[in-house]
């Protein structure tokens, strides 16, 4: 398939123009929004800049700071940003399920301006691309999109057929075509990607810089939309895009988004040794987020890196303090367990965040049953008990494409997600209140 919209013609440069939907309703994740961004798109966007006849500039609808040009919902006014600058290309960021209506909305007022719209994300998956071609986009793009966003880029400059870029689906001819799965991008490809450009962020304050080394996740969650061979580049990966990124931006906090630091020891001990040299020969002071699994609280040596290394904030999936929805999840650790290594974390002067699932659904054979009310007292207790600094208690979600959404018989249908929230649900799932939803509270943090 040709796009034949594309003007070939012009003597400018083109613009790609990536857009961050905005969510839905204020949710937990609001506020911490108005400092960061989703480093996915900007990733990419940082990989088209590279090619030389593009312009290209992302816009974070949940971190822009420019109030003159919002409309009165309090999204940026597009319009006013198209007539600024006008994008040949529109890519959006569907990594979150809850942010689809409103890239479904950017999509069509795109489109309506003949842009050429793209989109991905881990939204999207095969069950639901029918419904995304059908809502705007020109195509699809499915899984890793660094390789994929290059090629479409030199496809639509070249007027070559888009059946030769891997990893895109779209229509043609009133027939869906998926060009074939694009393979994972090796260590090697991962290690040669760009440092994230922030300086392509349009209209957006950072002070929380996103940072990622590790890709992958073998845990292999039900509910959970990561997943996959992990590979990990070298430890020099990470430190140098800390490094360029305190440099470069001044970015002095944080956040590592890998799911599980810590996966490859030696690497990360290798990591923590050299960014503490760093600190302590420039006179500078990092802070550093990182998520972790509770079974690392045993490896006192890497807990002592970490700390020297400036990593202040363990974000920790406990998903549940009741064990027999830990079992329903494939969680090995009991509830004691997991008090109990908290405790080591907090000896060793870490913060803790905590993440938790309200209400899963237990296993049919499991003949359990639990109300709402005992289910607040237990993760109360556990919480107080744990000592956790900050929670998060989500309900459970079935994301498009998990096992989770197949379990939940009647909650959702073919990946569609209209009238779903990441942090406000209505589902089939029994015994479950929205009250602890937004259950968090926050100590003092140590100094």
């Amino acid at each position: 398939m040709k796009i034949e919209k594309f003007n070939r013609q012009s003597g400018e440069k083109r613009r790609i123009r990536f857009i961050i939907p905005g969510y839905p309703t204020f949710n937990i994740y609001s506020s911490i929004a108005k400092h960061t961004t989703s480093l996915g798109p900007l990733l990419l966007a940082s990989v088209a800049d590279q090619k030389t006849e593009w312009d290209v500039e992302v816009i974070d609808e949940n971190n822009f700071s420019a109030q003159a040009i919002k409309t009165p919902d309090g999204y940026p006014d597009h319009s006013y940003l198209q007539e600024q600058f006008k994008a040949d290309v529109v890519a959006l960021y569907g990594g979150l399920s809850s942010t689809i209506p409103r890239l479904f909305e950017l999509a069509r007022f795109y489109q309506d301006r003949g842009c050429v719209v793209v989109a991905g994300g881990q939204h999207f998956f095969a069950g639901n691309v029918e419904e995304a071609l059908s809502a705007g986009l020109d195509c699809l793009s499915l899984g890793e999109g660094e390789q994929t966003i290059s090629d479409l880029l030199d496809a639509l400059i070249a007027g070559t057929d888009l059946s030769a870029v891997s990893g895109l689906v779209f229509k043609q001819d009133g027939q869906t075509v998926f060009t074939g799965e694009r393979p994972l991008l090796s260590v090697e490809e991962i290690q040669c990607l760009p440092v994230p450009d922030f300086s392509l962020l349009r209209y957006a304050k950072i002070s929380l810089f996103p940072v990622s080394w590790i890709r992958g996740c073998c845990m292999n969650c039900e509910f959970c939309t990561v997943k996959g061979n992990v590979r990990c580049p070298s430890a020099n990966h990470l430190l140098s895009q800390v490094i360029t990124m305190h440099e470069r931006f001044g970015a002095r906090i944080f956040f590592i988004v890998d799911d599980l630091f810590g996966q490859k020891r030696e690497a990360t001990l290798e990591f923590c040794e050299k960014i503490a040299a760093y600190q302590q020969r420039l006179r500078v002071k990092f802070h550093f987020t990182v998520q972790i699994r509770l079974d690392k609280a045993g490896d006192s040596e890497l807990l002592h890196a970490m700390r020297s290394a400036g990593i202040q904030v363990l974000a920790i999936g406990y998903e549940s303090p009741i064990a027999e929805e830990l079992k329903a999840m494939n969680k090995c650790l009991r509830p004691e367990d997991m008090i109990r290594n908290t405790w080591i974390f907090h000896r060793a002067g870490f913060l803790i965040h905590g993440m938790f699932i309200f209400g899963y659904p237990a296993m049919p054979e499991m003949n359990f049953t639990m109300s709402a009310s005992e289910r607040e007292k237990a993760y109360r207790r556990f919480i107080r008990k744990a000592r956790i600094d900050t929670v998060q208690i989500l309900l459970p979600v079935p994301l498009p494409g998990t096992e989770l959404t197949w379990k939940s018989s009647g909650a959702s249908s073919g990946g569609r997600i209209s009238g779903w929230s990441i942090t406000m649900v209505i589902s089939s799932f029994s015994n479950r209140t929205p009250r602890l939803t937004h259950l968090k509270y926050r100590k003092r943090p140590r100094t």
